[in-house]
């Protein structure tokens, strides 16, 4: 048997490979059937608001399941949420392959919502839980990779099958059925029954790297209102920049079509961005010490130049190299958050159901982004195809300046080494907390 390191021994590599393939499953909803929407509209003669309705509503769903999910998937039921989950999404794919309806499409689009967002926080919370240090960072990298790359391969597969038969595209919604394949290999029982302690060569070897980034004053978790508000600015950061970046699949069909670009163009700049997302989040940790402590900002500067260009350009090889780029440095954020997610909760326990708010964010982000471009296109009376892609790089570069301000705050500051917070920053947070004591005392 395979083993792989988890920062404080060993783990079979099957069991990391059935935690990785839950994340085939969290991007999927409304997503993966994008590219036939057209062809469901012509086929059901429906309104744009419904068809609409097929890729956002499911992600509206999800928002309180994940939330919910985050709070009763403790280790006790973990296994039984897990199963619930992907057999709701399962079973809602396979029905879909039978519906005739616009209406039934939606209503199985929610249920596969619901199943999908049972899932989503164990996801990144059973990496976090059984993993430390290095190794930690670099499997969310790539839980990062795996979820985007489903993404880029279910919209191919459906832009392929949709047109030979529309209700074998809904095949992609079936994926869910190889994690369920793989979930004895990742319970509680099964793990800790193969866990593999290290040799003492190696456990001094870990000691010593532990021992290097450690912080000189506890705790390693956050506490009290402090954890609240760096959960509230995580949060606040990831819906604005995924909310931004997803411009890109949303508006980049449109605004290519009015400059008379075809639909492989569309698909070459938007799997351009989503292939990039993909191939950074694997190789976060490589990234993190390549750029150092910048390394959010340079992230932001990226994502900010990229969408701006993508809004001006009227030239598809400037588009993909801006999605190219933007892509890249979007794959370095999202696994950067997930991993200070593990800090800002005040325990290991809560964990999961910090993970269950943050990821949370994911789907309200791509809930908002047509309502919100919208509203603000309106206001400015703008008529340009590339509106949402210059206002979105504004809103980031607003996330800049606020990272800038804002650049010793945990949300921003990043050690290339570890994600954990550092003596200084442990020492505010404990400083923040006996202020706020004393004044209640004072109160009193």
């Amino acid at each position: 048997m395979k083993y792989v390191s988890t920062g404080n021994g060993k783990m079979p590599l099957i069991s990391l490979l059935a935690i990785l393939s839950i994340s085939l499953t969290i991007n999927l909803p409304g997503l993966a059937v994008s590219p036939m929407l057209g062809h469901l509209r012509a086929i059901f003669h429906s309104s744009e608001i419904e068809a609409q309705l097929l890729t956002s509503l499911p992600n509206l769903v999800m928002i309180p399941v994940v939330i919910l999910a985050g709070r009763i998937a403790t280790p006790k039921w973990q296994t039984a949420v897990l199963v619930t989950g992907l057999s709701i999404f399962f079973l809602s794919g396979l029905i879909s392959l039978f519906a005739d309806s616009m209406g039934f499409l939606i209503f199985l689009g929610c249920m596969g919502g619901v199943g999908c967002g049972l899932v989503v926080p164990i996801a990144a919370g059973a990496i976090s839980e059984w993993f430390m240090r290095k190794p930690r960072q670099e499997d969310l990298g790539l839980k990062s990779t795996t979820s985007n790359a489903m993404v880029i391969v279910a919209n191919i597969f459906v832009g392929i099958v949709a047109t030979i038969n529309w209700h074998s595209a809904f095949a992609v919604y079936m994926i869910p059925l190889i994690p369920l394949c793989l979930v004895p290999f990742m319970t509680q029982k099964y793990i800790r029954k193969h866990l593999v302690a290290d040799t003492p060569q190696e456990s001094a070897k870990e000691a010593a790297a532990a021992a290097a980034s450690k912080p000189a004053v506890a705790p390693y978790h956050f506490q009290g209102s402090y954890s609240t508000r760096l959960l509230i600015a995580l949060i606040v950061l990831y819906v604005l920049l995924t909310y931004c970046t997803t411009s890109i699949s949303y508006y980049a069909p449109f605004m290519m079509e009015k400059y008379g670009m075809n639909t492989t163009e569309v698909g070459i700049v938007t799997a351009a961005y989503y292939g990039m997302v993909a191939l950074s989040g694997a190789f976060v940790g490589v990234l993190k010490r390549f750029f150092g402590k910048p390394v959010m900002f340079i992230c932001l500067a990226i994502i900010c130049g990229g969408l701006i260009i993508i809004g001006f350009t009227h030239n598809v090889y400037v588009m993909t190299a801006a999605s190219l780029c933007t892509g890249f440095a979007y794959g370095i954020v999202q696994p950067i958050i997930y991993n200070k997610t593990t800090y800002i909760a005040p325990s290991h326990a809560a964990g999961m159901k910090y993970f269950g708010y943050v990821l949370s964010s994911n789907y309200l982000s791509i809930m908002m982004v047509p309502f919100v471009d919208s509203f603000f296109r309106n206001i400015f009376h703008s008529t340009s195809p590339g509106f949402e892609f210059v206002f979105s790089g504004v809103v980031v570069a607003g996330l800049l300046v606020w990272a800038l301000i804002e650049r010793k705050n945990y949300v921003f500051a990043v050690n290339p080494a570890t994600a954990a917070p550092s003596p200084e920053e442990v020492a505010r947070a404990e400083a923040y907390e006996a202020a706020l004591k004393k004044g209640a005392s004072a109160a009193k």
